[in-house]
């Protein structure tokens, strides 16, 4: 059987001196090679609180009022974008939010995930592979950091994300928008980017669009520059259409013609001729916002930041130590207990909380969820885990669970009922690739190709798109090698030939079916001359032979064919 060679492609971290983009941490899987700084727990006298609206789940340890003002003003700018286009509607995971009072507890949050001392930032946004988390520095009037954090969280939670350029670039025209009378206005011209660019030579209008990861204070003020021209000559409705065929990939060029009547040269000269106009985005009418703070235990916050650190694959040891913290406060913290590995423990201490289950569940799944989606092949052992994870689940029916259920069926033969669920789960990379594999089991090539071409063909990432090549090329070579047991050959051939991609040991596979797909013709060119021949139709086998002997290359075939020629020539 042909096997494909997987690779697990590792993200490098980028650091900033103001504002940073998602930064792209890896999971928790990945293997890195600094060695991992401790990270302090928060001061003991410092009091935390608890906030959690339809999108967001605040932990902060600013005054109460404050930590209600961050989550109001998050929840109604995101409100004010999905109603101005569904481009930016919110996910079904609610995104995490860090909120500190004090600079020395953020500290070493930015410091380990920038990977550099006394890191100079006010927020950061994070996107892994259970949400987005942010972390803001309280102590600050900090507006324009959160809002700005808030863009990169309701654009990373799309199918598509924009060029960085874009994303940088509407993150920070947002992030300097106020409310007024119903309406978020946004336009005001950041003096300190202008003046930036007034300093300093722009880079080439070509160089801007390629970049994939922000280096300097330049392009954060050329992509605003860009962002706000944009803005400023055809308004919000028009950015956002033009946004839309950018992440579908779309060239800039033909984009910014469609949308403008402009090129990528305009585009350059605009953005050196900013002006002040103001675009207004109305507030939904039907906007309300009524949660309330509650107190956070220690033992949770310990545990919750544990939690965000077991995503990061620089903390090293970090999320156990904060685990273990966690129960050291409370013995019975039933998630801290589920985090350790105590699963039967953690049940036990609180059998309703879902949290607890899933954690469990993901624990038997192994590596079929994950970085590892994609280039997961079962192994002995796997069904009885599998079945097991999904008992734990039977009692959760959370959107998060279904993906967990769904990822159980990648064991059965049956996988109709994994397809069901995995349909009504978060779109997660691991859990559409999960999906995809069963669509091409199941023989649904239509439902396969569309969520090829929709979300795996279009991620931004390397590794998703490595991975969904690999699911087609697992599922192929299986088809194919089913067809060639079954005989068809050709068929087989056709499939490989169509995955090789200027693979040198496919294509020598496909040629090797195809010579032995047309020696098996030949093979039975020669059957039926000799069928001719015994029922005594010499003419008919002669012609058949002639036939074989115009195309036959296999030399025991046109040595065997030769010699019946020549008897019943005689």
């Amino acid at each position: 059987m042909i096997r494909p060679v997987c690779f697990l492609f590792a993200l490098s971290l980028a650091a900033q001196d103001v504002y940073v983009p998602p930064v792209p941490i890896g999971i928790k899987r990945e293997g890195k090679t600094r060695t991992p700084r401790p990270v302090a727990f928060p001061a003991e006298d410092q009091q935390w609180v608890r906030l959690r609206t339809p999108h967001f789940d605040v932990i902060s340890s600013a005054e109460p009022a404050r930590t209600e003002e961050i989550a109001r003003n998050f929840e109604l700018l995101a409100a004010t974008l999905s109603g101005a286009d569904a481009r930016f509607a919110t996910g079904a995971t609610p995104a995490t939010v860090f909120a500190f009072a004090k600079r020395r507890d953020s500290q070493p949050y930015f410091d380990l995930l920038l990977d550099q001392e006394r890191a100079s930032v006010t927020g950061l946004y994070v996107r892994h592979d259970g949400g987005g988390t942010m972390f803001i520095d309280a102590g600050k009037r900090i507006e324009r950091t959160a809002m700005h954090e808030l863009v990169h969280d309701l654009l990373r939670q799309g199918e598509n994300v924009p060029p960085l350029w874009l994303e940088e670039g509407l993150a920070e025209y947002i992030g300097n928008a106020t409310v007024q009378n119903g309406k978020v206005i946004a336009g005001d011209v950041l003096r300190e980017h202008v003046q930036f660019l007034q300093r300093q030579t722009p880079r080439p209008i070509e160089e801007l669009l390629a970049v994939t990861s922000a280096t300097d204070s330049r392009f954060y003020a050329q992509s605003w520059a860009s962002v706000h021209w944009l803005m400023q000559i055809g308004g919000a409705n028009t950015f956002f259409a033009f946004l839309r065929d950018v992440e579908r990939k779309t060239p800039v060029s033909d984009a910014l013609q469609k949308h403008y009547g402009k090129t990528t040269a305009d585009l350059y000269r605009g953005s050196l001729n900013v002006s002040g106009r103001r675009v207004e985005i109305a507030v939904p009418a039907t906007f309300t916002f009524d949660a309330k703070v509650a107190p956070l235990d220690r033992a949770t916050l310990i545990f919750e930041l544990g939690r965000f650190l077991n995503h990061v694959a620089a903390a090293g040891q970090e999320p156990q130590r904060h685990f273990r913290e966690a129960l050291r406060l409370d013995p019975k913290h039933a998630r801290a207990l589920a985090a350790v590995g105590d699963f039967e423990a953690a049940i036990a201490a609180a059998p309703n909380d879902a949290d607890v289950r899933l954690t469990y569940a993901e624990s038997l799944l192994t590596l079929a969820i994950g970085p590892f989606a994609g280039v997961f092949e079962s192994k002995p052992g796997d069904d009885v885990r599998f079945r097991k994870a999904r008992e734990v689940l039977a009692p959760v029916a959370t959107p998060l669970a279904h993906g967990f259920i769904g990822t159980t069926y990648l064991v059965e033969s049956d996988v109709a009922p994994g397809i069901a669920h995995l349909e009504r789960a978060p779109e997660r990379p691991d859990f559409m690739l999960n999906l995809y594999a069963m669509y091409l089991r199941a023989g649904d090539r239509a439902k396969a190709e569309a969520l090829y071409e929709r979300l795996l063909v279009n991620a931004r990432d390397e590794q998703t798109r490595f991975a969904a090549r690999n699911v087609r090329l697992i599922a192929e070579t299986n088809r194919a090698n089913e067809l060639a047991r079954r005989g068809d050959l050709d068929a087989a051939a056709a499939i490989i030939r169509s995955i090789a991609n200027g693979n040198p040991d496919l294509e020598r596979e496909a040629t090797r079916l195809e010579e032995t797909a047309a020696i098996n013709r030949h093979i039975r060119m020669y059957n039926d001359a000799i069928v001719y021949s015994n029922a005594g139709k010499p003419k008919d086998a002669l012609k058949v032979l002639d036939a074989l002997l115009a195309v036959a290359t296999d030399p025991a075939v046109v040595r065997d064919a030769k010699k019946l020629r020549a008897e019943l020539k005689k």
